[in-house]
């Protein structure tokens, strides 16, 4: 018991270490659900353990970053990606000493509610409910909360603390900011009421890991888009290959250094306008010459008509149905198709009840989807099978 009590000891008072403008877990608004102390962790540390083990962050390996279904096995997918962001986020959290606990939390959490074809897939999920009536549409970020209180454990969910919670759903901005700076004013105690991108993170954690979020990808981007041949070396501006470079850890280098050195002894998560304006170019010619590339264009397309038919089909079988109470009639369906097994198995989360509708629950399993199961629930459902 003596051990116990001096290893958290130790800890908390390596956290008092930390810069005035962290956020230390003695200071956490705590979970919605009390659990008993870890006597080797403190909260953060906990909960990066919590989703690193958890079905959700598994899938992300096979859900796309940008370039949909790649048989290259050098090219980013979506956990790649997520674990990037969690490695350059440390670094200049280390160096801005903040709590590296609450940023590999928020870090390894922040993408968990992406749909199966990246925003290519986050894309049709938003139409289909926008047309159907939802306000909000759908978000992968507003999603990501959904799935780490509601969707995992069949319904149990993670139970994760309000920073990092908070952290996951404001991560996605819809401007490219140069400076990040915490609201500390919010109320954590209602994250799950926010459904617009102009909120800030609650925790300086928060934000770095929102602006790393940008420097993780764009590099990355333009590596494996040298690579998939949809663009040359030789294509990229001067002004960029000048200054940032055309490998992907002189990009990284450079923006790390710089942020670091303009965020020193602030309450802000900053690049300078230099940097910042490089950053801006090369997002600009990463939209223009790879992300609305024709050939990325077409096989988005393509995978927007996968996630859009799996939904409408799904809702159907749904109703169909009657919410899976119609067992003979699953039985037929599971005979056809068997991955809908899961599907049926997957309706009976706690969480949902007679009154949650159809939208709801549908949004939930295709959201859920990797891409490798869509594509297989897919060809179950719409291509026909032998009869004999």
């Amino acid at each position: 018991m003596s051990n116990e009590f001096d290893i958290r000891k130790f800890l908390i008072e390596d956290e008092e270490k930390l810069s005035p403008f962290a956020k230390r877990s003695t200071e956490s608004l705590g979970r919605k659900y009390p659990m008993k102390r870890d006597p080797f962790r403190l909260e953060f540390a906990r909960d990066e353990t919590r989703i690193l083990h958890s079905p959700p962050f598994r899938r992300l390996k096979h859900k796309t970053q940008v370039f949909l279904s790649p048989n290259n096995d050098h090219i980013c997918t979506r956990m790649e990606h997520v674990l990037h962001v969690s490695s350059i986020a440390s670094v200049i959290g280390r160096c801005l000493n903040l709590n590296i606990d609450l940023i590999n939390a928020i870090a390894k959490g922040h993408d968990l509610g992406h749909p199966p074809f990246g925003h290519a897939g986050e894309r049709v999920l938003n139409g289909i409910l926008k047309k159907d009536g939802v306000a909000g549409g759908f978000k992968h970020e507003v999603h990501g909360l959904r799935v780490v209180d509601k969707l995992t454990n069949y319904g149990e969910g993670l139970n994760l603390t309000y920073e990092v919670r908070d952290g996951i759903i404001t991560h996605c901005g819809e401007s490219f900011d140069r400076v990040v700076k915490p609201d500390r004013t919010r109320d954590l105690l209602i994250l799950e009421n926010i459904d617009e991108r102009s909120q800030y993170p609650s925790t300086l954690e928060g934000c770095l890991v929102r602006l790393v979020d940008r420097i993780a990808y764009l590099g990355r981007d333009m590596e494996d888009a040298i690579k998939a041949n949809l663009i040359r070396k030789t294509d990229i501006p001067a002004d960029i290959v000048k200054n940032l470079g055309t490998e992907n850890g002189k990009i990284i280098g450079c923006f790390v250094n710089d942020t670091i050195a303009s965020s020193l002894g602030k309450d802000s998560i900053e690049m300078s306008e230099e940097v910042f304006s490089y950053m801006s170019q090369l997002k600009d010619f990463n939209y223009k010459y790879i992300y609305l590339h024709p050939e990325v264009e077409r096989k988005s397309k393509k995978a927007a008509n996968v996630v859009e038919l799996l939904f409408c089909e799904l809702e159907k079988l749904f109703t169909k149905s009657e919410r899976g109470k119609d067992t003979s009639y699953v039985g037929v369906l599971v005979k056809e198709a068997p991955l809908l097994e899961i599907f049926f198995h997957f309706i009976k989360n706690t969480n949902y009840n007679e009154e949650t509708p159809s939208w709801r629950i549908v949004t939930d399993y295709v959201a859920g989807m990797t891409d490798l199961f869509a594509e297989r629930t897919f060809v179950q459902l719409f291509m026909p099978s032998p009869v004999i």
